[in-house]
């Protein structure tokens, strides 16, 4: 091709711009203001979930420090008072073999631990139902993104048909316009949300993690404690003895 015909289709084509965020959308039609709703909806649950899915969050340091020193000193009642006035998912999982302990003493180790391991599961149930929530986005964006793919496809068809022997391809290009961008936002946010879950998922896991072991020693520090291992030790000498 020569030089002058390049400057000649140079000159009639003009120049591809940027297509304006706010044209996307209009064109993308109601399927789009959908998808949009939903990357607002998932913004807000990242900042959420960045704020609170964090250990001092569901066991505070003070709750932890004031544990141990009880669990230390093997006193099961002054255990139970401290989960009282704090207020977290932790407290409420010492609480329960903390209140076993005090009601029983020679109760046994097996049971406490299942009464923990309870309270634990309850609190990683909620943690899972939480974060289910991007899950669930990341499953329905593309969907909504399909939805608006085939009605892009069906304007565009219904305009070939009206359209059909006459010069007027607006109508087909504005259906596949719409087609394709419903179906590429739904895409978009749907793997943001995807890759966003795996990484949440982590956290809980770490912090599901730490929980348990946190809650476990200081259940194994109360339970086999030297003072209270004696008064079980006694108590069943005399329970023997009569």
């Amino acid at each position: 091709m020569s030089i002058p015909m390049l400057l000649t289709l140079g000159a009639v084509v003009p120049a591809l711009e940027k297509v304006p965020i706010t044209q996307i959308i209009e064109d993308g039609g109601w399927t789009m203001k959908v998808l949009i709703g939903l990357s607002v909806v998932t913004t807000i649950l990242v900042f959420y979930f960045l704020l609170s899915l964090r250990l001092n969050v569901f066991l505070p340091k003070p709750l932890l420090l004031d544990a141990d020193e009880a669990a230390s000193t093997g006193d099961a009642e002054a255990l139970r008072e401290i989960c009282r006035h704090h207020k977290s998912a932790g407290a409420d999982i010492i609480a329960a073999p903390a209140s076993i302990l005090c009601e029983h003493e020679d109760v046994e180790y097996g049971i406490v631990r299942d009464t923990l391991e309870d309270g634990g599961a309850r609190v990683a149930g909620l943690l899972w139902q939480r974060i289910q929530y991007l899950m669930d986005i990341a499953v329905v964006a593309p969907m909504i993104g399909l939805f608006g793919t085939v009605l892009g496809m069906i304007e565009a068809f219904v305009s070939l048909k009206e359209d059909f022997g006459a010069v007027k391809p607006i109508g087909l290009a504005n259906g596949v316009s719409k087609a394709l961008l419903t179906t590429a936002g739904g895409l978009v946010v749907g793997i943001v949300a995807m890759v966003l879950f795996s990484y949440f998922r982590g956290r809980v896991t770490l912090i599901i993690t730490q929980l348990e072991e946190s809650c476990h020693g200081v259940l194994h520090r109360l339970y086999f404690h030297p003072k209270r291992m004696r008064g079980k030790t006694n108590t069943k000498s005399e329970s023997v003895e009569k």
